[in-house]
């Protein structure tokens, strides 16, 4: 029985810290560890820079794998932008791109060990993996076998001496530049880091419909993008006000 041992990249501090994690203290498994990164060709410039320094750094080629048909062919053929509700982009553009790329692995019972960044203090997250539990693939996570933490995360790669990736200075995630979880705030950074991506996911929206009752089609449901930049004084302010609410009903909640 062949065996294969995989970590999926995001970009993201957890798992480029396991990939570390693992060559300090798992250097057997390192030797044989196969860092993969699903490219869906619509990330943020600052992700594809610090995969570059991740191979420098750990002197490991990382496997790109990209899907079969891209954003703006999906796009065409679904006619709408992905959302909150219509989530399609993550299964069409990473989940499945994934899935293939290890079923292709699985062949003549071959068995596949797939390490995760789930830490120790985010243990909950296991359940939604154990019911997605597919035979041959054995999911592991080292973060947890050794109680890894946020902090402890954040050690590991200021100690390695990469740091972060460059794209934590303004946003909050990894992810496609035209991420709908994105804040208005991040909208406002992505226009200011890297204004021809933001007029780029700007001329996805449209409305249709009279000028009586029109809809929108956005990325975001509370502004379009043009109104965000058109109105960001305005809009900063009730930014602002939100995340003052959103910390006054947080520490109501610890009091």
């Amino acid at each position: 029985m062949k065996e294969y041992h995989i970590l999926s990249l995001s970009g993201g501090k957890d798992s480029t810290a396991l990939a570390f994690f693992m060559k300090e203290n798992m250097p057997d498994i390192f030797e044989k560890l196969e860092l993969v990164f699903c490219d869906t060709e619509q990330e943020i410039p600052e992700t594809y820079d610090y995969l570059n320094k991740i191979e420098v750094f750990l002197n490991k080629k990382i496997t790109k794998i990209k899907p079969k048909k891209s954003f703006d062919h999906l796009y065409s053929v679904l006619k709408i932008l992905p959302s909150v509700n219509r989530r399609w982009c993550t299964p069409l553009l990473k989940t499945n791109v994934f899935k293939e790329f290890i079923k292709e692995k699985i062949v003549n019972n071959s068995l596949i060990n797939l390490y995760i960044g789930i830490r120790a203090d985010e243990f909950y997250r296991i359940e939604s993996s154990k019911k997605n539990k597919v035979e041959n693939i054995i999911e592991k996570h080292p973060f947890i076998d050794f109680g890894i933490i946020k902090k402890d995360v954040e050690n590991i790669l200021k100690n390695a001496g990469i740091g972060i990736s460059d794209y934590y200075k303004w946003r909050k995630r990894s992810g496609c530049y035209f991420c709908f979880f994105q804040s208005p705030n991040d909208w406002l950074n992505l226009y200011k880091y890297h204004p021809n991506l933001y007029k780029k996911a700007m001329e996805y929206e449209f409305e249709s419909g009279d000028d009586l009752k029109k809809s929108r089609f956005g990325w975001n449901t509370k502004y379009s993008l043009k109104e965000l930049i058109e109105n960001k004084n305005t809009i900063c302010s009730d930014i602002k006000t939100d995340c003052q609410k959103e910390l006054y009903r947080n520490l109501i909640e610890l009091l």
